[in-house]
Order: structure tokens, then C-alpha cells, then sequence
């Protein structure tokens, strides 16, 4: 890459895919903040501010995101399973 003003350069002679860039970057900031607020009801609103703002950072926040943020099924896991491939076997059926 090069310099700030050469990304400006490109930018302003591109702004098509300037303003498609900045919209796919708004979409997935903003769905992966709501699905913060929504998910995470219990968390404390500081924290929730926080990661709000993390997410608003191009990539490297949705990376920070996902590397250090717990998911809240993970949180609740015993690791028992009823059915599935991972369930116990009881038996009971005929052979």
C-alpha cells in the first residue's frame, strides 16, 4: 500500500466502489452489534459499549470480535448431549 493520500486518490476516483465498500462495511458492523445487544442481554452495558465501538473498526474489530468475545451457548454447556452423535449409547432396543 501506499500512502494515506494515495488511498484518498483511490477513493475519490472510484467512488462507486468507495460507497459499496462503506456499505457492506455498515451492514456487517451494525448486524454484528445487534446480535451483540440482542445475545448478550445479561452482560453489562459498559462491556456492551465497548465491543459496539470495536465493531465499528473495518475487519480487525470483527477479528477481535470473534477471537475474544465469548458466545453465550458456550457458556452453558455441560458437555452432554441427549441425542446425536456425541449421545451416550443406553441400549434398550432389540436386536
Amino acid at each position: 500500500m501506499g500512502s494515506a493520500d494515495s488511498i484518498i486518490e483511490l477513493v475519490l476516483s472510484h467512488p462507486r466502489v468507495a460507497i459499496a465498500i462503506g456499505a457492506i462495511w455498515a451492514f456487517v458492523s451494525l448486524c454484528l452489534i445487534a446480535r451483540l445487544w440482542v445475545l448478550h442481554r445479561r452482560d453489562r452495558v459498559v462491556v456492551k459499549l465497548v465491543w459496539s465501538f470495536v465493531l465499528c473498526i473495518p475487519l480487525f474489530g470483527w477479528i477481535f470480535f470473534a477471537a475474544f468475545y465469548r458466545l453465550p451457548e458456550a457458556l452453558g454447556w455441560t458437555g452432554q448431549t441427549e441425542h446425536g452423535r456425541d449421545a451416550s449409547y443406553i441400549g434398550g432396543g432389540q436386536v
